[in-house]
């Protein structure tokens, strides 16, 4: 029998043993990924914001602006996945066709272990600007800050060095136009010693922030001179009262003001005064907004910044001031079981109302009293309280304390009452 196909091919039994043995072979592989893939099955991680390693480029070159973050996806098998970290992977550019200052497209790369891939990069590429570093001397100018206090102004500010070196992106250092320190004196209200971090402007006065200056930050003494002098203002009033009121004083809010001027003339000034205030047939406070008047030639108000300032003018009805003698003290909310005795047993009210209510006011319309609520046995000081008509104003009373005894009532079983208070005064 022959071994030869019809194709001319050998069909004997070596090439049915070699056809088995590769078979068994393909098998057995499928077998072993069918049961490596049970085991370790493929997973698919998705790492966000990751960020770009800053590349190194030949000098005098580097990159404008900054680098975004990508996005990378990447498929392994579990045991490989499981020995990724986030702070391991390292996204770079290839930046190998990097020769020039100049625009380019430049590729993401990341480094994997061998049976780890990545499926996508986003983005898959990065739009590079790249310059020459470049390097000026500047003259560092100051720039006081806006001081909204009126009372202080800016004296002499003396930073410790009066130029920087500005860095950084050749076609941006060529754009800055000078270089200022901002002064901002906060609350100081002495001279101070502070650091300022300087401040690169284009021609149009906006800050270039993506150059470097050196110092960061200069040191500068700056002097705070406190500004004006400050006076009382006085209320003038023009007019009288109603018929039966009466003016019983007078304030300015703010009660004093920041002056500016000449020194010779401002160490003259010891008041000011108010326009006079209309107060003519008033029967109440009087409050009204006013200026000044009267100021020196070259003087003015620095504080409060519009010159103003609230006159309040109090009026009353026209009274009488009386001391009512010997009004007994009644001691009120007595715990049971006791007694009570007060020292001394009548007192002087002293109290304000107007002639006629004065003039009708009789001992009964006025009473004192003194409360031992929560009080245990002893002897307490305690303040009097006074009840009047609502026409009269209760101002003091004579003596201001009185002293109650509180005894228990013999063969009497007095109420529990808490532990005593040690005495008011």
């Amino acid at each position: 029998m022959s071994n030869f196909s019809p194709f001319g091919r050998f069909t004997g039994p070596r090439s049915e043993v070699v056809f088995r043995a590769a078979a068994s072979l393909a098998l057995a592989f499928l077998l072993w990924a069918w049961v490596t893939t049970r085991s370790d099955p493929p997973e698919t991680r998705v790492y966000a914001d990751l960020t770009l390693q800053q590349p190194t480029l030949p000098e005098p070159l580097q990159i404008t602006g900054e680098l975004p973050t990508v996005t990378i996806t990447i498929l392994g098998p579990r045991s490989v996945m499981d020995r990724i970290s986030r702070a391991g992977l390292r996204p770079a550019l290839d930046v190998s066709q990097v020769s020039g200052p100049g625009n380019y497209q430049t590729q993401v790369v990341v480094d994997l272990p061998a049976a780890a891939r990545v499926v996508s990069i986003t983005p898959p590429r990065v739009a590079l600007v790249v310059d020459e570093t470049a390097t000026r001397t500047m003259h560092l100018d100051v720039q006081p800050g806006r001081i909204d206090d009126p009372t202080r102004r800016l004296g002499e500010v003396v930073p410790n060095v009066s130029e920087v070196t500005v860095s950084g992106p050749k076609r941006l250092v060529d754009n800055v136009a000078r270089v200022v320190l901002p002064i901002d004196i906060d609350d100081h209200v002495d001279d101070f010693t502070a650091d300022f971090v300087p401040v690169a402007l284009d021609g149009a006065g906006q800050p270039i922030p993506e150059v470097a200056i050196l110092p960061s930050r200069v040191s500068t003494a700056v002097e705070v001179d406190q500004r004006g002098r400050s006076v009382p203002v006085l209320v003038q009033t023009i007019g009288n009262p109603a018929q039966g009121y009466e003016v019983v004083g007078s304030v300015a809010n703010p009660s004093t003001v920041v002056l500016d001027g000449p020194d010779n003339v401002l160490n003259d000034i010891l008041s000011v005064v108010t326009v006079p205030v209309d107060i003519d047939g008033a029967s109440d406070t009087v409050n009204v907004r006013t200026t000044l008047q009267g100021l020196p030639p070259g003087v003015r108000v620095v504080n409060p910044i519009d010159g103003s300032v609230v006159a309040v003018v109090q009026i009353r009805q026209r009274g009488v001031t009386q001391l009512l003698k010997d009004l007994p003290v009644t001691v009120v909310n007595v715990p049971s079981g006791f007694v009570a005795t007060v020292e001394p047993e009548t007192i002087g009210v002293v109290v304000f109302a107007s002639e006629d209510s004065m003039a009708q006011l009789s001992g009964g319309d006025i009473a004192a009293s003194v409360s031992v609520a929560g009080l245990g046995a002893g002897r307490h000081q305690l303040r009097p309280s006074v009840t009047v008509p609502p026409e009269v104003q209760w101002l003091r009373t004579e003596p201001e304390l009185v002293v109650v005894n509180l005894e228990p009532i013999r063969g009497a079983t007095p109420e529990a009452s808490p532990v005593p208070k040690p005495e008011r005064r």
